[in-house]
Order: structure tokens, then sequence, then C-alpha cells
């Protein structure tokens, strides 16, 4: 029956028109506001742009200030770092910004051991520059209206690397705050003005604004690039339109820019986690705890963005924009997350959701996805593992033998069974685990703390 209603709804996302079918923006609707309801999440805001025709752009629920709507204001939080890289691809298009610069010459007082660090290496999180957040001097500078960039390169530039550039690839903002001095220094204007001149001024993003400034806490800005910023569901369906015009940057030159693998290490470009999705590539960037997720497909025009207001969302937005755009690419009807069906018979036994599950898994006419299901099954067997580790035990080996090749699930196995007394056979998951990834110290000191003497 399913197969049916996804080839009639197929031929409405394929079918070639002036603008979407209005029974498009039913179907997706439907699915995100089922998938809501599923995920338990009070409420949702989402925009859906192909080219120039806004598919969606709409709240469901409520947030905590009333109805979602459209206009509903919601934090980016780490997403902001997606239009960051949208800002950064104008500003290298327009030849204001030189990513390989080395910041010997783009700081005046470099350290020494920073000088041959180029300055894309900033925005990939490559350039091994200490951290800053986890210092207790960061708190006194978040609390400081008058305290910004100046003050956190201050307390870094006098800090060791914490690798050598290039060798790993650690998220962390020192860099950004770096990134954002140089520019303001080079270019004579913040970045939050560099954002509106180049972003949201031209898409007529009226409504996104960097949250600290807007409301006054600070007077100057702080590590502003990679997170912080506000937004709806209306500006995002602008923001999509301006990018598919050409209005922010060439679409092709942004395309390869934020590709580049001369940028890329481990998955993450120039504020970017890159990501193909049915054969395309897409540019984005989640943050808050999944409370935000922005997607964007430069070569076919498609964006999605979804953001809630509520910490324990379980990655709803993430799905959400997954199945949108998948939808989208695919000219499929949206497939929601398998995670809808396991939420909705969460309390039911462990071995109810194992046959729902591999039900689903196994049928090739399912009407349900299932990228990231060994998270959501990870979690569900620890929201077990305290009260009933038999339950948990039993969707951990529900992920061991979905997912064998995956380490971590091996690692949860042998939790439940420890739990269960079951020595020897947490130490054979130990093992298991240790095999798949040699090198990984804590699985190392797992075996050695529970091999018998």
């Amino acid at each position: 029956m399913y197969s049916n209603i996804l080839t009639s709804l197929a031929l409405l996302v394929a079918t070639p028109s002036a603008s979407p079918p209005p029974e498009l923006a039913n179907a997706l609707r439907s699915e995100i506001e089922a998938m809501r309801r599923s995920y338990d999440v009070s409420g949702l805001a989402v925009s859906v742009v192909e080219d120039d025709h806004v598919i969606l752009s709409e709240g469901f629920g409520r947030f905590e200030d009333g109805p979602a709507t459209e206009d509903s204001r919601c934090g980016l939080f780490s997403a902001t770092k997606a239009l960051s890289a949208f800002t950064l691809a104008s500003l290298v298009e327009d030849g204001a910004i030189d990513l390989d610069a080395p910041l010997g010459e783009l700081l005046e007082e470099s350290p020494d051991i920073w000088r041959g660090i180029p300055l894309w290496r900033l925005y990939n999180h490559t350039s091994g520059l200490a951290m800053i957040v986890n210092r207790e001097a960061f708190g006194d500078i978040v609390e400081d209206p008058e305290a910004g960039n100046a003050e956190i390169y201050e307390i870094v530039r006098d800090l060791p690397l914490d690798f050598e550039p290039g060798a790993h690839s650690r998220y962390q903002q020192s860099g950004y705050a770096v990134a954002e001095m140089i520019a303001e220094a080079r270019l004579g204007l913040t970045w939050p003005v560099l954002m509106d001149q180049h972003l949201t001024g031209p898409a007529g993003a009226t409504h996104t604004v960097q949250e600290a400034l807007a409301s006054g806490a600070k007077s100057v800005p702080m590590i502003s690039s990679a997170g912080g910023y506000l937004t709806t569901a209306s500006d995002m369906a602008r923001i999509f339109q301006a990018l598919n015009a050409g209005d922010i940057a060439e679409r092709a030159f942004l395309a390869d820019l934020l590709s580049d693998p001369r940028y890329v290490q481990d998955g993450y470009g120039l504020g970017v986690i890159l990501q193909d999705v049915a054969g395309e590539r897409t540019v984005g960037h989640r943050g808050g705890g999944a409370r935000a997720n922005l997607r964007y497909a430069p070569d076919a025009g498609l964006g999605v963005m979804a953001c809630t207001d509520q910490v324990g969302n379980r990655e709803l937005t993430i799905h959400v924009a997954d199945m949108v755009m998948r939808a989208l690419l695919t000219g499929q009807a949206p497939r929601p997350h398998i995670a809808s069906l396991l939420y909705d018979s969460e309390d039911r036994s462990a071995q109810v959701l194992v046959s729902l599950f591999e039900q689903e898994w196994h049928d090739p006419d399912t009407r349900y996805g299932f990228d990231g299901a060994e998270a959501v099954i990870n979690a569900m067997g620890y929201d077990r593992l305290e009260a009933a580790p038999d339950e948990a035990r039993t969707l951990f080996a529900l992920n061991a033998s979905t997912y064998p090749d995956s380490a971590n699930v091996w690692d949860s196995l042998a939790d439940a069974q420890l739990a269960l007394g079951e020595d020897a056979a947490a130490l054979v998951s130990m093992q298991r685990a240790l095999s798949l990834q040699p090198g990984n110290p804590y699985f190392q000191g797992r075996v050695a703390e529970h091999a018998p003497d």
C-alpha cells in the first residue's frame, strides 16, 4: 500500500511546474507534524525552499513564548557558522579576504608559532590554537559587556598550540575569535556588520540578528561568527532564495569554495559540515544540541532549516531536515525517520521495539528512513539501562546485529552485560570494540581493566 502512496506523491515532487504543487507542501507538512508529536517536541519552525519558491515557511506547535509561526525567533547557536560561511564566500569572491594568507601577515604581533598558519585553518578547526571556552577566564569575558574577541586573543596568544596545525580537526571557538579580529582590522567593520552587508541585508532577513548585541548584553562582538544568532523561518527562506539567486555569491563559486577539498578535514569545511545526500553535495551546520539545523544543496538550489526552543528534542531538527532534503532530491515521498515509529511505541517492551524495527528494516516498501538509527536505538537503550538492564541489552544487541562494524554498539552492549553481571560476555564485546578501533585508548583501557589477571 505504501508503495502506491509513495509513487503518487513522487509524481507530485517530480512534476515540473512554475512552482511546487500544494500537494507537496501538504505531504511535507503532514509528516513534519507527525514527527513533532512522535518526538514529543512542543514547537518547531521549518523553512523549505527550492530555487525561488518557498515550499514551506511556518511553525508547528508552540514555543515557550507562544504559538510557533514563520516569524517566531529561534536560536541558531553553532548553526550560525553556516551563515558565516555564506558571508565568507561573498567576501572571498569580492577579493576582500585571502584565505591562504598566513597569520604572520594578517596579525601585526602574531605569535611565532602562529605565523605560518593560513587563515582558512581558523574556520575548519585545524589551526591548533588553544581552546578558550574551557578556561576560567572565558567566563569573565562572557559576563563583561565590553569584553570580546580582543580579550580572547590576549589569552590564547600566550598559550601553546593544542596540536600541530593540520594534524587534527578539533572543534573550538578561539579560531573564530581571531578570524573576526583579522576581518575587522583589515576591513574596518565588525563581523555582524559584514554579515549584514553581505548576507542578511541583501536577503532582506531583517529579523536575523546577533542576540547578545541586539539585546545589549554585549557592546562589542564576541565570537559572533561562530554562534549566537537568532532567525525565523521566514528569514531563512529569504536567505535561501538570495543564495539561489546568486545575490550573496555566485552559486557555483560558493558551492566549490565550501566543498573545496583543500579546506576540508574530517568532513568539516569553512564553517560547514559537508554531507552527501542522495548523491548531492550539501553544506550546513547544526547547533544548540540539535535545537537548530540548516542544510543547503547549492547545485540543486534546495535549502532546509528547522529549529526548536526545546533542549530535549531527540534530534528532531536533524531528522526533519534530512527527510525533507531527501524527498526533494530524489523525487520520492517524504520518509519519516524510523525513530517516529519507535518513539510512538516507547512504552512497549524492548522486544516489541526490536520486532517493529526489524520488520521495517527488511521491508523494501518501508515508509521510514534509517540514517542515524544506530544513535536512536543506543539512546533508547541507555534510557533503560539503570532500571531495566535486560531491556537495554536487548536494544544494544539489536544495534550490534544491525551495525556490527560500529565499535560503539559493542561498547554499549558491554555496559548492559556488565550491569547484568555477565562479565565474560562483556569482555568479549569490549574486545570486539577494540578490534574495530585498535588505536582507541578508551577501548584499550576497558579491555585491560576487565581482562582476567
